[in-house]
């Protein structure tokens, strides 16, 4: 059995749902929730049973009694469902902050919707979500995933999008706990994937990687090892088929 085309079929499903949703409409690009939709669709079909995803709003109480602060609309969530529940319709949710086990920022093509403007975005929303959790100890899962752009990118060419989440992470790198709750895996389209380790060191602790028609395969086994670590890490041939790092570069 080859586990390397089983990866790849996710690859070629994403983009042919999403081919046969422009085929339809021809705005897919200015209509977000098409784009949400497909990824949650795949998404859910890997989830534990113990999560649900969505889209929606997580809420933090302030110190004064009766007052809250909503944060910004989030594409994707996913949820523990042993945590209570504020709002929950079809699915959109409105939930607290202890129960976000990760938050994904879905685009059509990331090169032409200013990728430093995303990250930043998307960083401020994870900083908002950790700082509201109880538990500060677990990291939160940061994505961004793009179906298109950065077709050029290759690994050894990657000094400018190094800059660009760089600046992009300047805004909370003072606040000792980035490391824990910034954007952390992005899969720029089907074959460059970003992700950054987990350590304290927020300069040179990302890796590009090149890996031809696995990299949305690689975000969502990145997302499930982060929701279920012992079992994947257990099966991790299962999960990630190829050596990605003979095919990184650190940025």
């Amino acid at each position: 059995m080859n586990t390397v085309e089983f990866h790849k079929t996710t690859t070629k499903e994403l983009l042919a749902i999403k081919d046969r949703v422009r085929l339809l409409i021809s705005h897919w690009g200015e209509d977000g929730n098409y784009q949400e939709a497909v990824l949650k669709t795949i998404i859910k079909r890997f989830l534990p049973k113990n999560y649900s995803i969505a889209s929606g709003f997580v809420i933090k109480q302030n110190q004064e009694r009766g007052s809250h602060e909503p944060s910004k609309q989030i594409d994707i969530l996913i949820y523990n469902n042993n945590f209570p529940v504020l709002f929950s319709e079809g699915d959109f949710v409105i939930v607290s902050a202890d129960s976000v086990e990760a938050i994904i920022e879905v685009k059509a093509n990331l090169k032409n919707q200013n990728p430093e403007k995303v990250i930043r975005k998307a960083n401020e929303i994870g900083q908002f979500i950790f700082n509201a959790k109880s538990n500060h100890l677990k990291p939160l899962f940061n994505g961004i995933f793009s179906y298109v752009g950065h077709e050029r990118l290759r690994v050894l060419d990657s000094e400018n999008l190094r800059i660009k989440i760089r600046n992009a992470n300047n805004t909370i790198n003072e606040d000792e706990r980035s490391h824990l709750f910034k954007v952390n895996h992005i899969s720029f389209n089907k074959d460059i994937f970003y992700k950054f380790w987990n350590t304290r060191d927020n300069d040179r602790n990302g890796y590009l990687y090149d890996i031809e028609d696995l990299s949305f395969s690689f975000f969502i086994s990145n997302l499930i090892s982060h929701l279920n670590e012992e079992s994947v890490m257990f099966n991790n041939q299962l999960w990630f088929p190829i050596d990605k790092e003979q095919r990184s570069q650190i940025i």
